[in-house]
């Protein structure tokens, strides 16, 4: 079944009626058919592999409003205003270089070099926070819950690789 046949045409809201802004107060907010929103909270249905399609839009309330299927379809202030959101709830620094890297008692201590800066982070439970998306792409989750991508894991050294169960 395709990501299309699994949703129904309902789900999905109409670009050409939709504005995505924000508040006076910072909040944000989707005009829908000429009823607002406040406060909607949006999330990626494929963060990894489609970041531009298949946004959910839910109300304050947790009410599902519907799915934009392209941002590409909505008007450009909407579009920036939504961009920027998202890049808020999905901050996901690429791991460029590991720099040191040891593991004592089952807990992997890491200094990295980021897209967003230099990071210290202490991994729990590899297995469980280390995950594959692809032959060379790995999704990390530090102790914190901070999530990182590793886009090339064949680029590091074979020890570091070996640590961190790749």
């Amino acid at each position: 079944m395709s990501v299309n046949e699994a949703l129904t045409f309902d789900a999905f809201l109409d670009p050409a009626k939709l504005r995505i802004y924000r508040s006076e107060r910072d909040v944000l907010c989707m005009e829908l058919d000429s009823e607002v929103h406040e406060e909607i909270s949006v999330r990626r249905a494929f963060p990894l592999d489609d970041p531009g399609r298949y946004i959910g839009v839910t109300a304050a309330d947790s009410t599902e409003l519907g799915m934009v299927e392209d941002v590409q379809h909505i008007d450009a202030t909407s579009c920036k205003v939504l961009d920027a959101e998202l890049e808020k709830v999905y901050f996901l620094p690429v791991i460029t270089a590991v720099d040191n890297i040891e593991e004592q008692f089952g807990i992997v201590e890491a200094d990295v070099e980021t897209s967003s800066g230099p990071r210290h982070i202490e991994i729990r439970q590899i297995r469980r926070n280390i995950r594959l998306l692809s032959n060379n792409r790995a999704l990390i989750e530090d102790a914190e819950g901070n999530r990182f991508e590793l886009r090339d894991r064949h680029r590091l050294p074979r020890l570091t690789r070996d640590i961190l169960g790749l």
